[in-house]
């Protein structure tokens, strides 16, 4: 007896302090529809502002938001937000995030609803198909990726199906509202790729568009002024957003503060960025 209730004290002490995320067998029995964001891109999108420096508002309610559920890719369910323990990104229990967290208060507490999110994000992905070797590419054109890289596209179109039929097999709608992006560094870093990025943006937007909705919101953010390559990528952001109404891009001109990279937005651009893309939301949504 005394050996159970050791191992039972054991395992309590051990899911403290290891994290314990909710796990979402079926969200809400009284609802049958629920709103979810796609968060995708690279390594900003992702997030690299550190835990020590998440809001207080964060930290006070053990680092998970209320109401906000993202996809775990290896479980293939909605967990609630946690920060180290429940991420929803490639390490899935990182320390560090990203713009989709403020998106995310201002969202539930506006309209006390839940929100889910499904994020396809990693660092130092190209659209293009061309240039140096890189873990993994964004062009729709998946034969044109070369061999032993990863598709985003194809990985991002597993979760959304995977996700399809955890709502399916919980008697539950999964309705998406809009789509956070944040990409551009990799393809501003050669020119080979630059020369291209306005052409292959225009097909990338295109292609969620008639993979997710053809009228669905889609928001990104200004990358870092490295140099006059960055800033050219922006160029073309702003230049598509007077041709596509549904698309909007936050400028981040005056809020560029960084991790100390110059190239990783630190947590009050994040907020900036969130905060922002919220904004433009309210203004898009249908």
């Amino acid at each position: 007896m005394r050996r159970v209730n050791f191992i039972i004290i054991t395992l309590v002490i051990f899911l403290i302090l290891s994290g314990c995320s909710t796990e979402i067998i079926n969200p809400d029995k009284l609802k049958k529809e629920f709103y979810y964001i796609i968060v995708i891109g690279q390594s900003n999108a992702a997030g690299y502002a550190p835990i020590e420096t998440a809001p207080n508002w964060l930290k006070g309610n053990s680092y998970q938001i209320d109401d906000y559920y993202v996809w775990n890719r290896t479980k293939n369910i909605f967990q609630s937000y946690q920060l180290g323990v429940n991420v929803g990104t490639e390490i899935n229990n990182d320390n560090h995030f990203g713009f989709d967290i403020f998106f995310s208060k201002l969202f539930t507490e506006k309209y006390n609803e839940q929100l889910y999110c499904i994020k396809q994000t990693l660092d130092s992905t190209p659209i293009s198909a061309k240039g140096s070797p890189a873990t993994g590419r964004w062009t729709p054109s998946l034969q044109l990726i070369p061999e032993n890289e990863r598709s985003m596209i194809r990985e991002l179109n597993i979760k959304l199906e995977n996700a399809d039929k955890f709502a399916e097999n919980n008697d539950i709608t999964l309705t998406p509202i809009a789509v956070l992006l944040h990409q551009g560094e990799s393809d501003a870093s050669e020119t080979v790729r630059l020369k291209d990025y306005e052409t292959n943006f225009k097909h990338f937007i295109n292609y969620l568009r008639n993979s997710i909705n053809d009228s669905i919101p889609i928001i990104n953010g200004e990358i870092y002024y490295v140099n006059s390559n960055f800033k050219e990528v922006n160029s073309i952001f702003h230049s598509y957003s007077e041709l596509d109404s549904n698309f909007k891009t936050v400028k981040m001109q005056n809020h560029q503060t960084n991790i100390g990279d110059n190239l990783h937005y630190d947590a009050s651009a994040h907020e900036y960025m969130g905060n922002q893309m919220f904004e433009y939301y309210e203004i898009l949504k249908k």
